[in-house]
C-alpha cells in the first residue's frame, strides 16, 4: 500500500498554528495517495519545486514554510518502495510530464497541538457523522475525527470539499464516481515525484465515513484483518487503536502521537459515547425507546432524490415511506408542508398524532429562519408533548430525537400521510 502525509506537520504543530491545514495521511484498500489541490499542480513548475526544496532546507523564513506546507508528502511503505510508479488505477500518459523529484525530509519532534477555531468548526460539522459510524461499526469516533483532521486539513483540502467529500484520501471510485488529482509518491530513497491518480468521489460526508469504516473493518485484498487492532473489541483505549494505525495505515512513526494530541486537545472522546444530548435536548440516535415505530432504516426510497440529500425534508419523506405511508415527492421546504398538504387534500391539523409529518414555521423551536423545518412524530405523551425524529438538526445527514413541549406542539402543523 502507498501512504501519504502532508509536509511539515511538525513545524505547524510546534508553532501553535492550526494543525488542520497542514497535515494529512491517506489510505485505500489497495493503494492510497493523498492529493494536493489541483491549483498547486498547475502553478508550480519542476524548477520551482526544486528551488522550493532548497529554500526549505536552508531558510527559516515563514514565507517558505507556508509554501511547502501546501505540498502533501507521502509516507512510503515497502510495497510502494519496490514499485513507486504502481497505482490503483491505470495512469494516463498525458500526465507523465507532471512527474518531478523533490526531497523534503520529515522533521521528528515532540508533538503538541493548540486549539484552533477552524479545526473546532470542522469537528462540529463531522462529529455526529463519526459518532454514528463509530457506534455502527464498533470503531472509535475520536480516532476517525482525528484522522479526518489530518487527512483533509480540517476539511480545507481540495479533495475533501464539495463535490468530492473525500475526507480520507481514499483512491479508486465510489459508485462509479472518481476524480483525477495530482499526488506525490516516494521512490524509496526519500525523493518525491508527482503523479495523477483517481480518488473516490462521495455524495456527502455520510458516504465517506461509511466507506472508511468498511475499509477498517474489512481490510484490504489478501489481508482482511490488517486493521483489526483498531477495532473496539480488540482494544481497551483509543491510544491502542492509534498505535495500531502507526506503521500500518501510515508509516509515519509519530502518527499515533499526532492523533492522540488532537483527541486530547479537542476532547474527542465524547464522540465515542453511544449518544449525545445537546443543550437544546436533542438526542443523537436513530432509535428511541419511547417511539411507537421500528428503528429508522436509513434507506433512501424511490422519490427521495427529489428532496435535498441529508436534510429534514428527505428524512421525513423516507421515514413515512419506510412505515408504509404515501407522500408526494414535491411537498416543498419544511415550512410549506402544511400548506401544500392542505392544497392536495391531505389531512392537516394542529393536533399532534404519531406517524405524521410535523411542519415548523421559520424560527419556531429552532427551525431554520428561512426554510422552516419538518420532522416525524414518533410518539405523543399524555401531557400533550411530543417526541419527534428529525434530520439535520445537529448536522447534515444526522438523525436525532427531541421532545417538544405541549405548548409548542399546539402551534405546529401535522400532515397525515395518505
Amino acid at each position: 500500500m502507498k501512504h501519504k502525509i502532508f509536509a511539515l506537520i511538525t513545524v505547524s504543530l510546534l508553532s501553535g498554528t492550526s494543525v488542520a491545514p497542514t497535515i494529512a495521511h491517506g489510505v485505500e484498500s489497495e493503494k492510497t495517495d493523498t492529493t494536493m489541490p489541483v491549483e498547486k499542480a498547475t502553478e508550480t513548475s519542476k524548477s520551482e519545486k526544486s528551488e522550493q526544496q532548497e529554500e526549505t532546507q536552508t531558510s527559516e523564513s515563514t514565507e517558505n514554510t507556508t509554501e511547502i506546507s501546501d505540498v502533501e508528502q507521502p509516507v512510503v511503505t515497502q510495497e510502494s518502495a519496490t514499485d513507486p510508479t504502481d497505482v490503483s488505477v491505470e495512469e494516463s500518459s498525458t500526465y507523465s510530464e507532471a512527474e518531478t523529484t523533490i526531497a523534503i525530509l520529515p522533521i521528528q519532534e515532540d508533538i503538541s497541538v493548540s486549539w484552533d477555531g477552524t479545526t473546532d468548526d470542522f469537528i462540529q460539522r463531522i462529529g455526529e457523522h463519526a459518532r454514528k459510524i463509530g457506534q455502527k461499526h464498533s470503531l472509535y469516533a475520536s480516532v476517525m475525527i482525528a484522522q479526518a483532521i489530518l487527512e483533509s486539513g480540517s476539511g480545507s483540502s481540495h479533495l475533501s470539499v464539495e463535490p468530492y467529500f473525500n475526507l480520507f484520501g481514499i483512491k479508486g471510485d465510489f459508485a462509479g464516481e472518481s476524480v483525477f488529482l495530482p499526488t506525490y509518491e516516494d521512490d524509496g530513497a526519500g525523493n518525491w515525484y508527482q503523479i495523477y491518480s483517481a480518488f473516490r468521489q462521495y455524495p456527502s460526508y455520510t458516504e465517506t465515513f461509511e466507506d472508511y469504516a468498511k475499509l477498517i473493518r474489512e481490510g484490504i485484498e489478501g489481508n482482511s484483518t490488517i486493521y483489526a487492532g483498531v477495532w473496539k473489541e480488540n482494544t481497551e483505549t483509543y491510544q491502542e487503536a492509534t498505535q495500531s494505525l502507526t506503521g500500518v495505515y501510515a508509516t509515519d512513526t509519530q502518527y499515533n502521537q499526532k492523533l492522540n494530541a488532537l483527541i486530547e486537545e479537542y476532547e474527542l472522546t465524547k464522540y465515542d459515547q453511544a449518544q449525545a444530548t445537546t443543550g437544546s435536548g436533542i438526542i443523537v440516535t436513530d432509535s428511541h425507546p419511547d417511539s411507537d415505530f421500528e428503528r429508522y432504516s436509513g434507506e433512501n426510497y424511490s422519490g427521495a432524490e427529489y428532496y435535498a440529500s441529508g436534510n429534514c425534508t428527505q428524512y421525513a419523506y423516507n421515514r413515512i415511506i419506510q412505515l408504509g405511508g404515501y407522500l408526494d415527492v414535491n411537498m416543498g421546504n419544511g415550512m410549506d408542508w402544511a400548506q401544500t398538504g392542505t392544497a392536495r387534500v391531505y389531512k392537516v391539523t394542529n393536533t399532534p398524532k404519531a406517524g405524521t409529518a410535523v411542519s415548523f414555521q421559520p424560527g419556531v423551536a429552532g427551525a431554520d429562519s428561512t426554510y422552516g423545518h419538518v420532522a416525524f412524530v414518533e410518539h405523543v405523551y399524555e401531557d400533550g408533548s411530543i417526541l419527534i425524529s428529525e434530520m439535520n438538526a445537529v448536522g447534515e445527514g444526522i438523525v436525532s430525537f427531541r421532545a417538544i413541549d405541549q405548548q409548542t406542539a399546539t402551534i405546529l402543523s401535522y400532515v397525515t400521510p395518505k
